[in-house]
């Protein structure tokens, strides 16, 4: 199945591009712009598509038929999800440019990793959905009915592949921070980070 992003147009926490004129050289500062002033940038992710997406779920069905017509039913089960997109759905990013023994933690990130691949594996969960179908118009042999369904399931992400040229690595478990911008604390994604949350799907 394929998915589209849910993003803003812009991101407006980053800092310009580096290009040869703003990279910094040893002993200089940047020239050009500061990794520490936000520059409004377009958002890679905006208007893209995850091409790869599996939904399983495996559940046990319950129905209560109504005068031969209608039936109002509800499904419990277990859901576990695999989704696979280029890098730019998901607005991997980056700093580069700096020659520097440290990061300060003015710095924000000035480039968005478009080529690589990302792959989020889910773990299993509960799921539940009711819904209801029936009978509206009948000829002969044939009938029209509908039905409506609703359901609900939330999946933690629980193995985070990243391939790109920069860097290839994976995350167990990963947590992260919700409405946080950028620049992010100096102990993001360690141990010690706080105030960060599972990612869900």
């Amino acid at each position: 199945r394929v998915l589209k992003t849910d993003t803003t147009k812009t991101v407006d926490d980053m800092t310009a591009a580096p290009t040869t004129s703003n990279t910094q050289t040893t002993g200089n500062a940047i020239a050009g712009t500061s990794t520490a002033t936000a520059t409004p940038r377009n958002n890679a992710a905006y208007g893209k598509h995850i091409h790869d997406a599996e939904w399983t779920t495996n559940a046990a069905y319950l129905a209560l038929n109504i005068w031969d017509r209608f039936d109002v039913f509800c499904t419990l089960g277990a859901s576990s999800g695999y989704f696979k997109a280029g890098s730019d759905a998901f607005s991997v990013v980056g700093l580069f440019g700096l020659n520097e023994d440290s990061v300060d933690t003015t710095y924000r990130p000035n480039v968005f990793l478009t080529q690589g691949v990302v792959e989020l594996y889910t773990d299993t969960s509960f799921s539940w959905s009711i819904g209801a179908r029936g009978a509206l118009w009948e000829c002969g042999c044939a009938t029209l009915g509908a039905e409506f369904q609703y359901a609900q399931s939330k999946p933690k992400v629980e193995t985070l592949n990243v391939l790109c040229t920069p860097a290839q690595f994976t995350v167990h478990k990963p947590r992260g921070y919700k409405n946080t911008p950028f620049p992010l604390p100096l102990d993001a994604g360690t141990e010690a980070a706080a105030d960060t949350k599972s990612a869900t799907i």
